[in-house]
């Protein structure tokens, strides 16, 4: 996995002096930088303060509602309290404390768990964010809550009230009442596959990322060819999109996963590879003017950082698992936030629907595969969607050495398995794992990636094809959106694509 990237927190004083026209006003600085949500509201980015109050607009809050917001300061004046923010990791101005969402909790409203013995729900998952009486994101784990899990093993209604100070939500749990829902038999036919040998950990980067201490952006393209392959750079994106070290604050550098839906791209954060909870980045290609530019979005003029910025989107931090199973359908992004540790396991697995508007938990649904019984579990690392009712997954057994691949069905508000192939063999003889799948809706093809591999293959699990590049680059997700496939390339993030034939 990816080695962490450390990004030094700027070492603030307790107190700072701003001058403004020679009327000099104290402002206290924080020791560490605290992360911010904006309301439903429009309110100024000022420049300055002055005593008498804020001066020289550079813009407004609701240009970057869906933005990542950071405060490093704060300052009274008169009966106004106004923070110094920082915008997806850029120095920006200074905000009236009204603008941020205070006292504030939202959660998915309605979770739907699958009967299941092996496993209890984590109320918490279901948190998009809390914040206090100023706007600040508090961490979970000063939030109280009704009931800490619910046993999936019972059907029934569990309703659960979230409370921080004067914030209060609730989100209604049900356990559905089939015992038997996921349980199936795997018996398809295997067919024959090709394999290779490659590495765990990469051993190579971008370029110019890493060098000594430099993450310097870069300034030339990759072209990933092979066989029918020929993958070229979309665009480098921003190491990360925050300042400071905060568990709370830090956006990135770390992709996991990748979706692109009618011209936009989502892409799983994280700050080290062992989180469970991340952000979900999302960038307008069409309003990305070359392949460069948005490495140096936080240091970028800021009449140019707001033109790039105002149409990127970053979630909250919530519950992604390892990330990597994400992808969308017309109204929502999908993500099963699995444990990507977990093998041949009975345990359920969280589906979260998430919102495209605000990247925020609309609703969460487990579910199960399992052949005949539990000791048979099919957990999956890698699924894609379809649509709101279907998706497919891959589940690897390297005791059988088997490729299955699975589509799952949603009827109501129950999944239902179905094996609809099997592949015999190992595609990675040192069973190097999976980093992303894919699927073509029209030639009905399923994509699996590996590092420096790519295969293609038809839904009963025959190879068509596959390609081998020498990048020593992690693949960190796979998609196909508008008959084009995407990958996505870890140190530097690196989105790549080809059009389908």
């Amino acid at each position: 996995m990816l080695k962490k990237l450390t990004v030094s927190l700027i070492s603030l004083s307790l107190s700072s002096v701003f001058f403004v026209n020679q009327h000099p006003v104290l402002a206290c600085s924080l020791q560490q930088y605290q992360t911010k949500i904006v309301a439903n509201n429009n309110y100024g980015i000022y420049q300055s303060l002055t005593r008498k109050g804020p001066v020289r607009q550079m813009g407004v809050t609701g240009t970057f509602k869906y933005s990542h917001f950071q405060a490093s300061s704060v300052k009274k004046i008169k009966h106004n309290t106004y923070w110094y923010v920082l915008i997806n990791g850029h120095k920006a101005g200074w905000v009236n404390q009204s603008a941020f969402a205070r006292n504030k909790i939202s959660v998915a409203k309605r979770v739907s768990l699958v009967k299941n013995p092996y496993y209890d729900f984590n109320v918490k998952d279901a948190i998009n964010y809390v914040t206090d009486s100023s706007g600040s994101v508090v961490d979970l784990d000063k939030v109280h809550v009704s009931q800490n899990t619910v046993s999936s093993a019972k059907a029934g209604i569990h309703n659960i009230t979230y409370t921080y100070g004067k914030g209060k939500a609730h989100s209604l749990i049900r356990v559905r009442n089939d015992q038997y829902e996921g349980i199936v038999n795997a018996n398809k036919k295997p067919q024959m596959g090709k394999s290779g040998v490659t590495w765990f950990k990469h051993f190579k980067t971008s370029g110019n990322w890493g060098k000594g201490s430099s993450y310097a952006p870069e300034t030339k393209p990759h072209v990933l060819k092979n066989g029918n392959f020929k993958l070229k750079t979309v665009f480098y994106q921003p190491a990360t999109l925050s300042q400071g070290d905060s568990k709370l604050g830090v956006v990135g550098p770390l992709p996991e996963g990748l979706a692109v839906s009618d011209g936009r791209m989502y892409a799983t954060m994280y700050d080290r590879p062992t989180r469970t909870h991340a952000h979900i980045v999302s960038y307008q290609l069409n309003q990305i003017p070359n392949r460069y530019v948005m490495q140096k979005l936080p240091w970028l003029p800021w009449p140019e950082f707001a033109r790039l910025s105002a149409t990127i989107k970053v979630s909250p931090l919530i519950k992604l698992g390892h990330g990597q199973a994400i992808s969308t359908s017309k109204k929502y992004i999908y993500v099963i936030a699995n444990n990507h540790l977990l093998r041949n396991n009975p345990e359920s697995e969280e589906i979260m629907q998430i919102s495209k508007n605000d990247l925020q938990i609309k609703k969460i649904w487990t579910f199960k595969i399992w052949d005949q019984k539990s000791e048979y579990g099919r957990y999956v690392h890698n699924a894609v969607f379809l649509n709101d009712h279907k998706f497919i997954a891959v589940y690897h057994s390297s005791t059988m050495n088997r490729f299955e691949y699975w589509e799952v069905t949603r009827h109501g508000n129950s999944w239902y398995p179905k094996e609809i192939g099997a592949t015999k063999g190992e595609f990675m003889r040192n069973n190097s794992p999976v980093q992303g799948i894919a699927y073509d809706k029209h030639k009905k093809q399923i994509y699996l990636a590996f590092n420096d591999y790519l295969f293609k293959l038809n839904r009963k699990g025959r190879v068509i094809e596959n390609g081998h590049f020498n990048t020593g680059r992690e693949f960190e997700g796979i998609c196909v959106d508008n008959k084009t496939f995407y990958a996505e390339l870890a140190q530097r993030p690196e989105l790549l694509k080809q059009k389908l034939k």
